[in-house]
């Protein structure tokens, strides 16, 4: 009886360890690929307001993944470039003074903003690589 509980147990936490690194790898996964479409897009923004770009988008793909909408409303509202403008314009007054914000929504996307910076500077860093060893 006590070989079946130790084996039980083992099983168990193979399976709970195994469950957390796929969990892991998916998640990395994901957010991989979600940065890269956020660099892409982040492109075709102009420089001075680049972070506050990312801060709404940031924030509106945590919304609509709260909301479970469709993702033409969100392509809508970027079209119309005063709603564009005003969200700028406050993603900005967000990013200047960050220690005011109170919403969990947007300290999420702070955070994420965080971790897509030090990415890039990695991305960068990895591609200066490359031109340099094909340069050599």
């Amino acid at each position: 009886m006590n070989i079946i509980n130790v084996f039980t147990v083992g099983a168990i936490l193979g399976l709970l360890i195994s469950g957390g690194a796929a969990f892991y790898y998916y998640r990395k996964r994901n957010l991989e690929k979600f940065f890269n479409q956020i660099y892409q897009e982040a492109k075709r923004v102009p420089r001075q307001k680049k972070n506050s770009f990312l801060l709404l988008m940031f924030k509106e793909s945590l919304s609509a993944s709260l909301k479970k909408s469709n993702a033409a409303s969100f392509s809508n509202k970027l079209q119309n470039p005063k709603y564009l403008e005003f969200q700028l314009l406050q993603m900005s007054n967000i990013l200047k003074d960050s220690s005011k914000v109170q919403d969990k929504l947007t300290k999420r996307s702070l955070t994420l903003l965080k971790d897509y910076q030090t990415w890039e500077k990695a991305k960068m860093a990895k591609d200066t690589k490359v031109v340099q060893d094909k340069a050599s």
